[in-house]
């Protein structure tokens, strides 16, 4: 009788273990612990001049705080579930408003990173006072000051953003512009902290191709009328350079395509959003601009690992929109909060604020190795708080109303 009784609770053990080696029994399976609510302060340019970039920007970060609802927040790798809160703000285009919706957001909604600045200016208005609070700052503008001190050449260590540079945008225009046989050009710009940097990026790119600018000038991003456009035709230049972002961009693109003649006008990434397209009509037709890899998504090979992250975004962006055509904005959104919640999933439970703060940002330097984003992959270290490869924009043209890659062996 005991020799029958010992098997007997030898199969029980033996059916304990193989459950918990198997992770499904019931004695010991539980869903993971809860830990505090994460709470992302998001900053984006929802009115003002700024709103065609801005307002995609927005609705990205309700497409990702519904994914969140979805999923029930994150599971961090420590186990722990945690619910996020993005706290979506507009700044209206102002750098004041920035600023101020900065300090708030940081001291009062004690949010544990900001994902803010859909323009240079405001972003860059928000740095000194992300760095002060010593709180991570997720820029989605373009301007390479917003990430590194002009003066010391050196990353500042609270900024990132996801998003490439004017320099980028103009190597890639100088290399198609060479590659097309143009050697002068003219260069027209908003007087914005935007169209300054597109602006002395290109005298620092054009220059290394051996491309001058002939001519090159500001305006007034709210101007309807341009005598730059006069100039640009006694200029001699055979292409035309324009800084902006919409619709600033779309209304010189109308000015100049009427007025100048047959040259080549050439945009910045800045303009890459369907808003060009729509408020330009037929001037925008056969411009030119380097652009962000989600622009033209369905068009890229099959084994390019951004199709696949692209394709999803634009379906859940379509859904959550009414059918709104995506813009390269939208991606800065997207991958500037895939960066935030890919920090925060490695903060350890129980932190106090302070302390989750600086571990946002070494992990933000540290764990983003290899992301798939909607512009290429990135890898973010210490030394560079973008990890953009230039190799990832791609030349695209306005083909049909609507935004068309254009390879290397057309561009002649």
């Amino acid at each position: 009788m005991r020799a029958r009784t010992d098997r007997g609770w030898r199969g029980v053990r033996a059916a304990i273990l193989a459950a918990l080696l198997l992770g499904t029994s019931p004695l010991w399976a539980g869903p993971a612990r809860v830990g505090a609510p994460y709470k992302i302060g998001f900053i984006a340019s929802i009115t003002g001049p700024g709103a065609s970039l801005g307002k995609p920007e927005r609705d990205v970060a309700r497409l990702v705080q519904e994914r969140l609802n979805r999923e029930g927040g994150i599971v961090a790798t420590d186990g722990v579930r945690h619910e996020v809160q993005i706290l979506i703000n507009d700044d209206q285009s102002r750098a004041d408003t920035a600023a101020s919706l900065a300090r708030r957001l940081i001291e009062q909604d004690q949010v544990h990173v900001l994902v803010a600045g859909t323009l240079s200016g405001p972003s860059l208005a928000m740095v000194p006072i992300a760095t002060d609070l010593r709180t991570p700052m997720i820029s989605m503008a373009s301007a390479r000051a917003i990430i590194e001190d002009p003066e010391t050449k050196r990353m500042r260590p609270w900024i990132f953003k996801p998003v490439p540079e004017n320099l980028h945008s103009a190597a890639k225009q100088a290399e198609y512009l060479k590659a097309i046989g143009i050697t002068g050009v003219c260069h027209l710009y908003e007087n914005t902290a935007y169209g300054k940097d597109t602006f002395e990026s290109a005298k620092v790119e054009f220059g290394k191709v051996g491309i001058r600018i002939l001519y090159g000038d500001s305006f007034d991003r709210f101007a309807t009328e341009f005598p730059q456009v006069t100039r640009v035709r006694a200029s001699g230049c055979k292409a035309v350079v324009i800084g902006s972002i919409p619709p600033a961009a779309a209304v010189i693109n109308v000015a100049v395509a009427g007025r100048v003649g047959p040259r080549k006008i050439v945009h910045g990434h800045g303009a890459c959003s369907p808003d060009l397209i729509r408020t330009a009509g037929a001037a925008a037709e056969g411009t030119v601009m380097p652009c962000g890899k989600i622009l033209v998504a369905d068009q890229l090979p099959v084994n390019d690992p951004v199709r696949r992250v692209n394709l999803e975004l634009i379906g859940e962006y379509t859904r959550i929109t009414g059918g709104e055509p995506i813009s390269t904005f939208a991606g800065h959104a997207y991958d500037a909060l895939q960066w935030a919640l890919l920090a925060l999933r490695e903060v350890p439970d129980g932190l106090p604020l302070p302390r989750v703060r600086e571990a946002v940002r070494e992990a933000l330097e540290t764990k983003v190795k290899n992301y798939v984003g909607t512009h290429g992959v990135m890898t973010l270290s210490p030394e560079d708080h973008l990890g953009f490869n230039p190799k990832d924009f791609v030349i695209v043209t306005v083909q049909g109303g609507r935004f068309v890659i254009l390879p290397r062996e057309r561009w002649k």
